[in-house]
Formats: C-alpha cells, structure tokens, sequence
C-alpha cells in the first residue's frame, strides 16, 4: 500500500458591497473590485464551497510545496474548477445540429469555413488572413441570453 500526502481546502465566502458611479458596466466593475480591495471590511456568509485538492504527492511529506517534492497531477474533479463544463457539439450532414453544456457555463465559437454554396452569403465573416467563415455562437451564460423581460415602457 502507498503513501500519499494530500494538501485540501475550501474556500470560505466573505462579501463586501459597493456603490460606485460609472459610464459603463466594465468601469463600475472595476471601481468595484478596486474598493472593495483597498477595503478591510468584509462580513462572511458563513457558507464554505466544495473541498478541493490543491497539492498530492506520493509519500510522507511535511510540505508539499518544497523544491524536492515532486507533485502529482490533480484529477479535474478533485480540482477547485472541477475541469470546467463538458461540451457536446453534435454535427450531422455537414451542419451543427446541436450544443449541448454540461457542468458549467461556457460560450462557443464556431467558425464553418464550408461556406461554397451557402444560402446565407451576407453572413460570412472573415479571418485577418481573408479566408470567409460562417460564425455561429452557442452559450449558456446568462449575459449571453437574449434578454426576454424588456424593461417596462416609461412613458406608460
């Protein structure tokens, strides 16, 4: 039987609010992140996410992180990421059918350079190089998501 040293943790969730004013999105974001790191006063949600690996290696080690200790990969589900989401692209006669995300949100890309013949010539893209590509975007991240709650009409 082998010895193994493991080094686990979880990450503990504190949160800080910030009002700032802002031209766009991005900038109050970053006014946000920029406060709220200057700022020593946090409060916790006294609520923990999953445990993860950060550091494995075979044998009795006092610290994993020493130069003489050689670390082992970490599984992607034992990894704080838990490797990402797991993405399904279903192809049939030549066309995308269907994108199927699982585990996570992601944003796909696809670039078809199998434009010849293509009904739709007006949506053709090109690369830096010049080479046209039809572009399609599958994702299920929420600012990604057509908006379907338009804001009420004002004038009303």
């Amino acid at each position: 039987m082998k010895t193994f040293t493991v080094q686990l943790s979880y990450a503990a969730y504190y949160f800080r609010e910030e009002v700032v004013e802002a031209e766009t999105l991005e900038e109050a974001l970053d006014k946000a992140v920029t406060e709220a790191d200057a700022s020593g006063s946090w409060s916790s949600t006294d609520t923990t996410g999953n445990t993860f690996v950060d550091a494995v290696a075979e044998g009795d080690h006092f610290d994993l992180w020493a130069d003489n200790v050689q670390q082992l990969p970490i599984p992607s589900r034992f990894a704080e990421d838990r490797g990402g989401p797991e993405i399904v692209v279903t192809v049939e006669g030549g066309l995308i059918q269907h994108v199927d995300i699982h585990g996570g949100t992601a944003r796909v890309e696809v670039h078809d350079y199998d434009t010849e013949g293509t009904s739709e010539p007006q949506n053709q893209e090109r690369d830096p190089d010049g080479t046209a590509y039809l572009r399609t975007v599958h994702s299920n991240r929420d600012e990604d998501l057509p908006n379907t709650n338009p804001a009420p009409d004002s004038a009303g």
